[in-house]
């Protein structure tokens, strides 16, 4: 397994769970990827590296969102609305913190904002980081044992999984983001349309 392969897996599990590039960036692929190249080539460093990716995301944002805490309670306490929205995250945090942040993992966009919220509203790093840990483990987990499921389904049948995997693996990731995309896209119509009629 080469380190690009391996840099490439974590940046996109990274990129995946970081503000601004989460749209962008589905990691769904990664993960999928990992878990192929774990029945594969029993590459463990493959699903190491999309859940150091994801882990370090979400610290990273929990840190910017540290940071960025006088600004944000300046965006929040400046309506009403926005205060009361606040006390109930502070209330959910206090009673849940670690339930809320590890369920969030599974919750998809809810991820992305999670890690910068907990930051900002002071919930404390070490709750976080625990949370955070059984978020990512079980979130990422189910795409990479999906991803083995794949692979193990395919080499039932008559397809060598790691000849095709090694030949296209960078067009497989390219072919996965494109495919989440378009889902992205679709979705938002959908959902305008659906929302359009309540």
């Amino acid at each position: 397994m080469s380190v690009s392969l391996l840099l490439t897996l974590f940046l996109g599990a990274f990129l995946d769970a970081t503000l601004g590039f989460c749209f962008f960036v589905f990691g769904e692929a990664f993960f999928l990827m990992a878990g192929g190249l774990l029945f594969t080539e029993h590459a463990l460093w493959a699903v190491a590296a999309v859940l150091a990716g994801a882990y370090a995301a979400d610290q990273t944002g929990f840190f910017i969102g540290r940071q960025m805490r006088p600004w944000f309670h300046r965006f929040v306490l400046a309506r009403r609305s926005r205060r009361a929205v606040l006390h109930k995250t502070r209330r959910l945090l206090g009673r849940h913190g670690i339930k809320a942040v590890a369920a969030s993992r599974l919750l998809g966009p809810v991820a992305w904002f999670m890690p910068p919220v907990c930051g900002s509203t002071g919930m404390a790093w070490p709750r976080f980081a625990a949370g955070s840990a059984i978020g990512v483990t079980l979130g990422v987990g189910m795409f990479v044992a999906l991803g083995y499921l794949i692979a193990w389904g395919a080499a039932r049948g008559d397809v060598d999984v790691e000849a095709y995997i090694r030949a296209h693996k960078w067009a497989l990731l390219a072919g996965g983001q494109a495919v989440f995309i378009l889902m992205g896209v679709i979705s938002h119509y959908v959902g305008n349309a659906l929302f359009r009629r309540v």
